[in-house]
């Protein structure tokens, strides 16, 4: 069961951290943080966020280790996940389709545009169809 106000950001960024979370919270979420893929599964095994937003490259387990890591375990499998990436990085459907990645969005990306699609389709987002990414400057 996960909850509907809850998101777990993980990023080796702290900017990053900082200025989804703030964006995050001041809509109304509970945002937990975490610095890399290892503290974020801990997290979403804790709190059983309702979404992730996770950056792709980072320490110890990266964005996508995470995504596959989270799809094989029952419990949050069913999690959705938003994948942040620096431009360029190209994630095969082969790759996407062993996660719960609902959606890619290049780096730099509109905070405004994250937070409307957290809000409007993360959380309530079905199968991931076909991922798209989404290249805008905040």
């Amino acid at each position: 069961m996960t909850s509907s106000q809850t998101i777990v950001i993980a990023d080796d960024e702290p900017p990053i951290r900082l200025v989804v979370g703030e964006k995050l919270r001041s809509a109304g979420f509970i945002v937990h943080e975490a610095r890399d893929g290892e503290e974020a599964l801990e997290l979403i095994r804790a709190h059983a966020p309702a979404g992730v937003v996770t950056d792709l490259q980072m320490p110890f387990m990266n964005g996508l280790e995470l995504a596959i890591a989270m799809k094989q375990d029952p419990s949050t499998a069913p999690i959705p996940v938003l994948l942040l990436t620096a431009r360029g990085h190209v994630l095969t459907p082969e790759m996407l389709a062993k996660t719960s990645i609902r959606r890619v969005m290049s780096k730099p990306f509109s905070v405004r545009d994250l937070l409307a699609y957290v809000q409007n389709d993360l959380i309530v987002s079905g199968p991931l169809t076909s991922p798209r990414s989404m290249s805008q400057a905040a």
